[in-house]
């Protein structure tokens, strides 16, 4: 039993040295995100199946522009099981959001979604990632009344606004829809910018791909012809305070 207990303890120390690594890491650092792969596979030898280091090997795999190995361990991560301390859980979260593997972000978000000003002490970004990312105003409303003295709540809280009294809150559901539609078996990233200086709030939807995709202005037409068919069927003009970049992973400034 004390071997036991001696081993899960070394595990968890070791398993925290290399997130803290991998948590420095800069996503266009080649070099040290190779030699981090290595280092947490040697790490798996030892402990086969430790779910908090397949979370590292994760978020690694996006950051090597790797995102289908990196959709395919998230999977198996959701297969072992097991309980993962706070700051995995965080990390897995955020990179399913980052994998566009909604069905199982959700289901982990849940009781944070159900009680958003708790869940929003210590899973903020990632609420209104998943928000947007699923089109989600009734969600996107109850974050922005959480803290209305940050500034970025405060201006998404003037976005939200916007659809709200202009009732697009299902055609906001259904332009976010189409967008992840279309990069959802390439994307490995996922994030926003909110800006201020037209007076009202803009919001950029930011998607990220392999750095060996050379495919990112195909996709940004592509989302725009098909969100500019959509307001023309359903007869409603377009709201252009919401819009959405494709870019390399290298140029991830963190997620």
């Amino acid at each position: 039993m004390q071997n036991t207990d001696f081993r899960a303890v070394l595990a968890q120390q070791q398993t925290d040295a290399v997130y803290k690594k991998v948590f420095d890491l800069k996503y266009n650092n080649t070099s040290a995100i190779l030699q981090t792969i290595s280092e947490v596979d040697r790490l798996l030898q030892q402990y086969p199946n430790n779910t908090e280091l397949l979370v590292l090997q994760t978020r690694l795999q996006i950051m090597n522009s790797q995102e289908q190995r990196a959709r395919a361990i998230a999977a198996h991560t959701w297969e072992v099981g097991g309980n993962l301390r706070p700051k995995y859980e965080k990390m897995y979260v955020s990179d399913l959001i980052n994998l566009a593997m909604v069905d199982m972000a959700q289901i982990l978000l849940s009781p944070r979604l159900n009680n958003v000003e708790q869940g929003m002490n210590f899973f903020p970004l990632e609420m209104i990632r998943f928000a947007l990312m699923t089109g989600n105003l009734e969600v996107l409303s109850r974050i922005v009344q959480t803290n209305r003295d940050n500034q970025m709540i405060k201006a998404l809280a003037q976005f939200v606004y916007t659809y709200e009294r202009t009732d697009y809150a299902r055609h906001f559901a259904n332009i976010q829809k189409i967008a992840l539609e279309n990069v959802k078996q390439e994307i490995c990233g996922y994030d926003f910018n909110c800006y201020v200086s037209r007076g009202f709030t803009d919001v950029e939807i930011v998607m990220y791909f392999s750095n060996y995709n050379f495919e990112l202005q195909k996709y940004k037409e592509s989302i725009e012809r098909d969100i500019n068919e959509y307001c023309t069927s359903a007869g409603i003009k377009r709201i252009y305070n919401l819009s959405f970049s494709c870019q390399n992973i290298k140029d991830c400034p963190a997620i």
